[in-house]
């Protein structure tokens, strides 16, 4: 379980998140919905170890944050963490192949076969097992971001972080996508956070949270 109590953020006077607490269980889709400026991609951010809050708790699976090294928030990071960006930050030079292995490529000498199996299992689910290599270029916004998802799931993380996903993909892709997310959690009981500003993707949602100045409201 993921639990976070009580985080707050500010930059200088201006405050970010005001006492923000909730938890996302096994197999649960939440959704962070708000205006911009709301703290949104701040919060996904702390929860992701790319921020610090100025107070409060996060635990995920037992483990506090509080109590991790900077060494291992690193490796906390790659093998708890996935990560799906708005701008799927794919490498450009590398094959859509090398892209979804890459986050093994920082920890691991060599990809053993359990591995090869897990990568062959994403991209038949995601049905991009055809365009292993190609290279991002090459591809459509819709599968780039099935190739980043993939990416984010190689290491079987606990927690599935995706700050607006659907942000630069047309209303079909966007579907498309959602309706993954859910495929996810459901087959393999993926836990998921997804920041949106599209209300219309979130109505199958497990918890919506509503932002506003910083707010849970």
């Amino acid at each position: 379980m993921l639990e976070l109590k009580n985080i707050s953020k500010s930059y200088g006077s201006q405050l970010i998140l005001n006492d923000i607490s909730f938890q996302v269980k096994t197999n649960e889709l939440v959704s962070i919905l708000g205006p911009s400026g709301s703290g949104k991609s701040t919060l996904l951010q702390i929860i992701g170890l790319l921020n610090q809050a100025d107070k409060g708790q996060i635990t995920l699976d037992g483990i506090e944050y509080a109590q991790l090294s900077e060494k291992d928030k690193g490796i906390f990071r790659n093998q708890k963490l996935g990560f799906v960006f708005q701008f799927h930050n794919l490498l450009g030079e590398f094959t859509c192949e090398e892209n979804i292995y890459f986050p093994l490529y920082i920890r691991e000498k060599k990809i053993n076969e359990e591995q090869k199996d897990l990568y062959n299992h994403i991209c038949t689910k995601l049905g991009i097992s055809h365009l292993a290599k190609k290279y991002p270029s090459q591809l459509s916004g819709g599968e780039q971001q099935r190739i980043a998802v993939a990416r984010a799931l190689i290491n079987k993380p606990s927690i599935l972080l995706a700050d607006e996903p659907t942000g630069n993909l047309d209303n079909t892709n966007a579907q498309n996508l959602y309706d993954l997310f859910l495929e996810l959690k459901n087959d393999w009981q993926q836990r998921i956070i997804m920041v949106t500003h599209n209300e219309q993707l979130t109505k199958q949602s497990d918890q919506i949270i509503y932002l506003n100045s910083g707010k849970i409201i």
